[in-house]
């Protein structure tokens, strides 16, 4: 789009739940609606802009301790000014495949819930034979401004600790040197928008078929002859 970063990222303008529990949109014409949307519409105006997918600030913070023999070194990575869109988990039916976001502790469930919460209900029979495109409301749903997180870290990415043994006690194997190191890498997120709830800000960008950044443990002896 002329006029914004490159790979931005725009949500259909959500306006909360109806009293049914089901997600309310503006769509192209301006109206307020659930499934009265147009998702092959070349009208973008009616889209709300979210922000770059890409961090605007990256960087890193890293130290080293060390004491006698021992070495500790913490490195830790951070990044923010983008924002992510949170996983398309909810749909107009499930089947016992589906594995539920933790979001679903928060969904509708009864009148009156859809002034405290903007997770949609799980809907019934009734509610799929009165509309037969309630399906284009929980598709929108999942590409509204409700479902857009900011996309700041902060990551402990690695933590090693380190020892070298002493000469004299390597002299009798006739050993030049001899050490060891444990090594951990991404053990946890520091910091992140709770509103991810477990999904990892890196991971947004790596395509569907990626897998999350995997904790990793190596433990190393350097022997030296």
């Amino acid at each position: 789009m002329p006029g914004y970063p490159y790979r931005s990222l725009f949500s259909i303008d959500f306006k909360g739940l109806n009293e049914n529990g089901i997600p309310t949109f503006i769509n192209t014409n301006g109206d307020l609606t659930t499934s009265d949307l147009d998702f092959q519409s070349y009208d973008t105006d009616y889209l709300i802009y979210e922000g770059p997918t890409d961090p605007t600030v990256t960087g890193s913070l890293g130290n080293t301790f060390k004491y006698k023999g021992f070495t500790l070194n913490i490195f830790a990575t951070y990044s923010y000014g983008n924002v992510i869109r949170l996983d398309p988990s909810f749909a107009a039916s499930y089947s016992d495949l589906d594995a539920m976001p933790k979001e679903f502790k928060n969904r509708w469930t009864m009148a009156g819930d859809e002034k405290f919460t903007d997770i949609p209900a799980i809907a019934d029979l009734r509610m799929l034979q009165n509309d037969s495109r309630l399906a284009y409301a929980y598709n929108a749903y999942n590409k509204s401004t409700a479902r857009v997180a900011k996309g700041d870290f902060i990551r402990m990415k690695e933590i090693s600790l380190s020892y070298d043994f002493p000469k004299k006690w390597i002299a009798p194997l006739h050993l030049n040197s001899l050490s060891a190191k444990l090594q951990a890498t991404n053990l946890f997120l520091i910091y992140s928008d709770s509103k991810l709830n477990g999904q990892d800000p890196e991971f947004f960008n790596t395509g569907g078929v990626a897998v999350p950044m995997p904790k990793q443990f190596t433990f190393t002896l350097r022997v030296g002859l």
